[in-house]
């Protein structure tokens, strides 16, 4: 093999493979395996992964446990659309959607990024590698049983090469960060701009930058950005809209971008490159079908978006709405629903490699169950 194929070509091609053959490959030489886990076969491996959504999107196996209520579902971004219009819930189980994972009912899923997923409860943190089958309990921190932390940003801390999460308590407006390195309790931040405390809810992740929207309880009318290396705070300009018209954030070739429905029957979508969001342009302004534009699918920046770089395409799927399929690069609409659905997506997700130090085995608790 070595004589017919060089290094270089073995690991484009083992790179198109799924993550679960690449791990089987592993076994077969020294050589093989070596190729596939540098930082630069993973990062390759990941970006020939499709784009997936996941969510609670088929009925409930009634004749088992009660808990096949919580299994998640990967769709395929590119069929969303579709999903929403099939005539039944079986009939689009069994053309789209591909279990994942079956979780505690505890336990919500909460992020995703590396292809690692975020899940949470009111006593737990977990984090988790669906292809390595990996797990990672984080620990928490000592507050009172009636408080309650939310994760507010899961992101990649360069210098220490671990992933963190940060954690908010609402209520107390109190902010912690816990690492999947371990290194002992969480760290409290206490930097935090006051306006934001307890605020921050909604984010995406944009390289080494962490962005949150702006709501209507945020007296500085202002998004907040976070750098995930320095872990520092700044202030962020919005788009020129109103705060009840912005939609889902996402990334656009590297930029913040933010839906907003301002203008019926349209949603625009705003990019800015600058850091402190003092220029923003309108990239598309997009013709959303009869019936689409309404007050009640305007809630404050909740629902999904993302731009696939490869097709170009743009993924919109409102929770309990509807969804479509937009070509940005012809500028046309694809394909979108025409029926609503009461589906609850939950977060993007691509496959990966990422390796995670497991420190709570699969089978020591009935957390998930990966199939």
């Amino acid at each position: 093999m070595d004589e017919i194929l060089n290094d270089d070509v073995v690991g484009e091609i083992l790179a198109w493979l799924p993550a679960k053959a690449v791990l089987r490959c592993r076994a077969v030489c020294r050589l093989w395996r070596s190729l596939t886990t540098t930082p630069y076969f993973i990062a390759a491996h990941s970006r020939r992964r499709p784009l997936e959504l996941l969510g609670y999107v088929e009925p409930a196996d009634r004749s088992s446990s009660p808990f096949t209520a919580y299994i998640m579902s990967c769709v395929p971004t590119t069929a969303v659309p579709a999903v929403y219009d099939c005539d039944d819930e079986l009939t689009a189980a069994e053309h789209y959607f591909r279990r994942l994972l079956r979780r505690d009912y505890r336990l919500l899923v909460s992020a995703s990024g590396d292809g690692l997923l975020l899940l949470c409860s009111h006593r737990s943190l977990l984090v988790c590698n669906p292809a390595t089958r990996q797990l990672v309990k984080l620990p928490l921190a000592a507050v009172n049983r009636t408080e309650y932390y939310y994760p507010s940003a899961f992101y990649f801390h360069r210098p220490s090469g671990h992933y963190r999460v940060l954690m908010c308590c609402r209520r107390l407006g109190l902010y912690y960060v816990v690492s999947t390195g371990g290194g002992g309790e969480p760290r409290r931040r206490r930097d935090i701009p006051e306006p934001y405390s307890g605020r921050l809810i909604h984010s995406v992740t944009i390289g080494e930058r962490v962005y949150w929207a702006r709501s209507y309880y945020n007296r500085a009318q202002m998004m907040l950005a976070f750098d995930t290396a320095a872990e520092t705070f700044w202030p962020v300009a919005p788009p020129p809209v109103e705060p009840s018209d912005e939609g889902p954030m996402f990334e656009m070739d590297g930029e913040l971008a933010v839906t907003a429905m301002s203008v019926e029957p349209y949603l625009d979508v705003w990019t800015t490159q600058d850091l402190t969001g003092e220029r923003w342009v309108r990239r598309f302004r997009i013709e959303l079908p009869c019936g689409y534009y309404h007050k009640r699918i305007k809630p404050y920046g909740t629902g999904l978006a993302i731009f696939d770089n490869t097709t170009r395409f743009l993924v919109v799927a409102m929770n309990y709405r509807w969804a479509f399929l937009y070509d940005t690069k012809h500028k046309r609409m694809v394909s979108c629903s025409h029926r609503q659905r009461n589906d609850r997506w939950c977060v993007f997700y691509r496959e990966s490699l990422v390796t995670l130090t497991p420190s709570t085995p699969f089978n020591d608790k009935p957390w998930l169950k990966l199939y």
